[in-house]
């Protein structure tokens, strides 16, 4: 300790030598205030040798006592007798040098007995009895110690112990808030590993160290819930197990809800949650792929579409797709192929057109296909053109018409291996044109006044009656004469039709 006070050396004083008396030089040579001086500085030192001593001793006594009692009241060791001499008080006189010195470090020691005191309350408020056992009994040994040594005024020395007592005690106070830290992470951990009492016992100690703190009261709410979590946790593991996936995710999202926090129950959550969809796409999967090798295309698209929902970007999802497509596209192929050819078989050249034609627009190749076209197109085109000439004989009066029907039927029998239906419509057209080639005779009358014609045949003029020779057909004769309106008469030829036919203008104008 460092000294406050230094010793204090009397000024050296030197008496006056002995002169004689003299009446007339007595008040010369002694000042009136040296008597009442020499007076005052006796008293005093009979005060500081008779007086002083007992007055210390009683003071040390009385504020000694508090200190003392605190310690001793904490750690009952305290109360024991000292083994001390006590000469060790009385070895030396008494001076007033040392008692001011003793006074002073009494009163360092008290001051630093009280803050100790204090920060060992504190500590033992906040629990540190149970989180810093050892660390408490040492502050309260050297506590002791210093007792023991205050008792027999070795105050130094006690101040010393107190010294080392206050600042073991002041940083175990320091350490306070890292505790806190460490029993929040502990509670937080324990929650994690599903202890409850684990968890319980590091909080406790935390809200001893921090009463009231935010983080321990969120603690303490999750672990109110954390019994619940761990039944619906326990309840997710064994429906797992029983292979029950669906019950384990939903088992695992009741305990998430109890706790968002809880970073292993939202791990394992999501753990169940990919397990659950990788089974539902793996039975998506292979109930698309049963339907596939069924040929039944519709399932197997929505089994391969729904598990590529399940695991968007999935190659393998990708995949079954695009083997379900070319496996419908070489159906699709197939059955056109196979309905093209009986269509052919047919004779029905429109619709195999159509199938044809509908198999190159999903692959040009088709070598099927374009054969198929190469036989149905000039079938189908020659059936329309007789069908035409059968349907519509009458057109036949026209030369141009009816060599166009001719040559129809020339290259029909061109074509090779006609079938039934084809060459039936080839007879039927080749005797429509035998007819049409045939002349017969028509009988056409009129008054004798109109001027008559016949479109395509010829200018008959006026008469009564002329007999025309005309191929089976539908014709126009038109009749004009002056001042009446003209008139117009549409007749048929054929082999079943041989009435006579009147034409005369006979509406005046």
């Amino acid at each position: 300790m460092t000294e406050q006070y230094q010793r204090v050396q009397p000024t050296p004083f030197d008496a006056p030598a002995a002169t004689p008396a003299s009446p007339t030089s007595t008040n010369d040579a002694r000042p009136k205030w040296l008597l009442p001086a020499f007076g005052g500085l006796g008293a005093l030192a009979l005060i500081v040798v008779f007086a002083l001593p007992g007055w210390v001793d009683t003071q040390d006594s009385d504020s000694a006592d508090p200190a003392i009692t605190a310690i001793s009241a904490k750690n009952p060791a305290a109360t024991q007798p000292s083994t001390s001499s006590p000469a060790r008080e009385t070895a030396d006189p008494a001076s007033p040098f040392a008692d001011a010195r003793a006074a002073k470090a009494r009163a360092e020691a008290q001051e630093l007995l009280a803050e100790l005191l204090d920060v060992q309350e504190n500590l033992e408020e906040r629990g540190a009895q149970e989180w810093a056992s050892d660390a408490m009994l040492s502050i309260a040994a050297q506590a002791l110690a210093g007792d023991e040594l205050y008792r027999e005024r070795e105050f130094d020395a006690a101040i010393e112990q107190y010294q080392q007592a206050l600042s073991e005690a002041l940083t175990l106070e320091q350490s306070m808030p890292e505790r806190f830290d460490e029993q929040i992470e502990a509670t937080r951990l324990a929650i994690e590993d599903l202890d409850p009492e684990s968890a319980r016992s590091a909080l406790a100690l935390a809200e001893q160290l921090e009463p009231g703190s935010p983080e321990a009261d969120e603690l303490s709410l999750r672990l109110a819930v954390l019994p619940e979590l761990v039944a619906s946790v326990l309840a997710a593991t064994e429906a797992e197990s029983a292979g029950d996936l669906q019950s384990a995710v939903a088992s695992m999202q009741s305990a998430a809800d109890s706790d968002s926090a809880h970073q292993h129950v939202q791990s394992e959550l999501q753990r169940l949650k990919t397990a659950l969809t990788e089974d539902r796409f793996n039975a998506a999967m292979s109930e698309g792929y049963a339907a596939l090798d069924n040929a039944d295309f519709t399932t197997a698209q929505q089994r391969f579409e729904r598990a590529s929902a399940l695991s968007p970007g999935s190659s393998e999802a990708a995949a079954a797709l695009a083997e379900l497509s070319v496996a419908r596209t070489a159906a699709t192929l197939q059955g056109l192929q196979k309905r093209g050819r009986q269509l052919l078989q047919d004779e029905d050249w429109a619709a195999a057109i159509k199938v044809f034609e509908e198999a190159l627009a999903i692959d040009q190749g088709l070598r099927f296909a374009r054969e198929g076209l190469a036989v149905a197109k000039p079938r189908g085109q020659i059936e329309k053109e007789l069908a035409t000439i059968v349907e519509k004989p009458e057109r036949l009066v026209d030369d141009a018409i009816l060599n166009e029907a001719k040559n129809s039927v020339a290259r029909a029998q061109l074509l090779d291996g006609l079938g039934p239906r084809l060459s039936a419509q080839v007879e039927a057209a080749r005797n429509i044109i035998a007819v049409a080639n045939t002349p017969l005779p028509v009988t056409i009358s009129s008054d004798g006044l109109t001027e008559v014609t016949v479109y395509k045949v010829a200018r008959l003029g006026l008469f009564d009656t002329q007999q025309l020779s005309l191929r089976p057909g539908k014709y126009t004769a038109v009749g004009s004469r002056r001042g009446y309106r003209d008139a117009r008469v549409v007749f048929t030829v054929s082999p079943s039709e041989n009435a006579p036919v009147y034409i005369a203008c006979s509406e005046a104008i």
